[in-house]
This record gives structure tokens, sequence and C-alpha cells, in this order.
């Protein structure tokens, strides 16, 4: 091995910033140190990934950030972000091609994908910003998706209380892990919110949407998705 870090160039994404720490965990369980390039409006995730450093996109190298791999001054750099064009599958694989890039099993993402959650933020947005009480029934909206949440799909629920999801200052999208897990129902566009689903209990009924227009199906996902709860919608 003639590296001594590496950096997983992922830019954009938070569904796949967390879906990437397995890769992240590999690397450092081995004694190689690991950074991650993401977009600046996801830097704050940082908190909950204490052991991988991450490196604001603004910052890092124009000229590094393309699909070639190459090792500069002993850090070797992944362009993980072309991992479906590199591996040279369709685009619906995209996330098992992340695996695939460095040589690991895409069905093991989950085993070292661990988040360290900001209880005392979780708590706040629930009680103080939100006004939600312990065991009020509600039903949680997340209707956005894409990059810093740019595209929306609306999703008609009839509810006495109706939670919409939305970037608050202050607070990442992980910080609603307490949101939804005492939510009585869930009706989300899939987006980085399947991660979250996927990694920690959430008993309620998960409905899921398409990506509208983007895609017709969910076909982009769906293998990821394991839980007996989830009712996906077109």
């Amino acid at each position: 091995m003639n590296y001594n870090s590496v950096i997983l160039n992922q830019g954009a994404g938070l569904g796949d910033l967390i879906y990437i720490q397995s890769i992240a965990m590999d690397f450092i369980k081995r004694g190689v140190g690991c950074s991650i390039v993401a977009t600046d409006i996801y830097m704050p995730i940082e908190k909950h990934f204490p052991h991988v450093t991450f490196i604001d996109k603004s910052n890092f190298p124009r000229e590094y950030d393309d699909n070639q791999e190459r090792i500069v001054n002993d850090v070797r750099i992944i362009p993980m972000r072309f991992s479906d064009s590199l591996c040279q599958v369709p685009y619906r694989d995209c996330m098992k091609s992340k695996y695939m890039l460095v040589g690991m099993d895409w069905t093991k993402w989950k085993d070292d994908c661990v988040i360290e959650r900001d209880k005392e933020a979780e708590d706040r947005l629930f009680y103080d910003v939100l006004g939600l009480s312990d065991g009020e029934i509600y039903t949680v909206v997340s209707e956005n998706y894409h990059t810093g949440g740019r595209k929306q799909r609306q999703i008609e629920v009839k509810a006495e209380r109706i939670v919409k999801v939305e970037f608050i200052e202050g607070f990442t999208h992980i910080d609603w892990l307490k949101v939804y897990q005492n939510a009585t129902e869930i009706h989300a566009v899939s987006s980085s919110n399947i991660y979250l689903f996927e990694l920690f209990e959430i008993k309620c009924p998960i409905h899921l949407y398409v990506r509208k227009p983007m895609e017709k199906n969910h076909a982009n996902y769906e293998y990821l998705l394991t839980k007996s709860n989830y009712i996906l919608h077109d």
C-alpha cells in the first residue's frame, strides 16, 4: 500500500454520505485515515461521524474533482461520485457501485455505519421548535428531495396534526430522528430519509413516494429497503 490516507470524493447527496460510512470505517479499521468530500450544506453532519474528517467541496482542489483515481502526496483520492460510470453499471445500481468501486460487499453497508445522535438537538427540535409532546399523535410529511431540498413533490395527506420535514438552521436531517421515531405515520418522498429508516427502528407505517418527475419508479433504491412497514407509492 503506497498511501497513508484516503479521500472519498462524494460531494452531494446526504444519503450517499451516510451510505458510504462503512467504506470509510473499513479504511479506518485498517489504519488508514479517511476523509470525505461533502457539499457545504451537508458539512454540519460531521458532528454525527467523529471518526471521519469532512472536507468542504469548495476547498477541494478542482484539478482532482474528476473521475480519475490518483495518489497525491501519499493520499489516495477515490472518485466515489463517479462510481456507476467507472463500474459500468446502469444508474439504478449507482449505490451498489460505490462499494463495488473499492471491492466491498454493498449488502454490508449498514454494518459499520455508526451515527452519533445529538440528543440535545433532537429534543430542542422536537419540543421547542416543533412544539410536539410525548405521546402526541402526528403524521410526518417529507416532500423535499435532491441536494439541499431543491426539489419537491407535494404529498396530500389528511391528518389531525401534520409535521413537515424542512431545513431548519442549526439542525441536521439526522436531528429529525426523534420526530421520525415517535410519529404515528410517515409519508415521505424517497430521499436521504430511507437510510435513516433502515438504520434506526421506526415502528409506524412508512409511505414512500417516487421522486417525480425525476424518477418513474423506486428501482434506483428499492433493493436497499429491507423493512416490512414500507408502503410504496408511484
